[in-house]
């Protein structure tokens, strides 16, 4: 395994990599780190070179001090390890920035795999909007995470013992580095379209989108509209899992990976 840091603009970023082949980026979810996808990468580095990687404000990657770009931040990474094509997958904001960076440079994605992604543009419900207030009324890390962690979408998750106790030690770590943030006002992330709906059209690249039947209703509708929207994509609904399916079913997850980048002749 190779790791180190990377220099962006006005921080660094952690990375690291495994595996040899055709490089395969897999970009966190929020209140989270590279071990969002702990059980994916020995897997995946079978047939690919796998690179994860801490956002800014993440693991062990530079706090934010001014605004930044999650997209221009992973273009870095990407020339950094003379990456010029890569399969991205992304969860959750993750998603989102996958979006926002295929988007931006559709040369180097050579396929977009979205794993209960976010979508910018997509106005969250006020039940969403209401959960994320409330995980922000204390700036006390243990209760931001049981906050964040009591949203009916995290159900199954929090239900077996061994995935709630490791996705509460990586959402309260990863609060505790939020806090300790100069900024983190959401208009200091920078997107180079604000509004994924007027481009998404455009992208010809093959997309993949999963998500659990227990997650929320947001990011069901927001499936649908990037089935409905992207020209070359899969939509998979998987049974009995929620917004951590990546952690409840990850061999599933795996194979449906594999399965569709060997269908599209991205995996030869």
């Amino acid at each position: 395994m190779k790791n180190g840091k990377v220099m962006t603009t006005n921080g660094e970023l952690y990375f690291e990599s495994t595996g040899k082949g055709e490089p395969l980026i897999l970009i966190h979810a929020g209140f989270s780190d590279r071990r969002d996808w702990q059980h994916q990468v020995a897997d995946f580095a079978k047939k690919f070179n796998v690179i994860t990687y801490d956002q800014r404000g993440s693991g062990n990657s530079s706090m934010p001090a001014t605004a930044f770009s999650p997209a221009d931040d992973l273009h870095a990474l990407m020339v950094y390890l003379n990456i010029e094509r890569a399969i991205l997958v992304g969860h959750s904001i993750g998603g989102t920035i996958a979006l926002d960076f295929a988007l931006q440079y559709p040369q180097m994605a050579s396929a977009l795999i979205l794993v209960a992604s976010g979508l910018n543009g997509y106005i969250w419900s006020q039940e969403y909007q209401e959960w994320m207030k409330g995980i922000w009324e204390s700036l006390q890390p243990e209760e931001m995470m049981k906050q964040a962690l009591s949203a009916p979408f995290y159900a199954v998750a929090m239900s077996e013992p061994n995935i709630k106790s490791a996705i509460e030690t990586i959402t309260k770590e990863s609060i505790q580095k939020i806090l300790t943030w100069e900024t983190f006002n959401v208009h200091d992330v920078q997107w180079f379209f604000p509004d994924h709906l007027l481009k998404l059209k455009e992208l010809k690249i093959p997309g993949l989108v999963m998500y659990g039947d227990k997650d929320s209703q947001d990011i069901k509708k927001i499936a649908q509209i990037i089935n409905e929207t992207l020209p070359k994509v899969k939509v998979v609904q998987i049974e009995n899992v929620d917004h951590l399916l990546n952690f409840e079913k990850p061999t599933e997850l795996g194979n449906l990976v594999f399965n569709f980048l060997s269908e599209t002749g991205v995996l030869i």
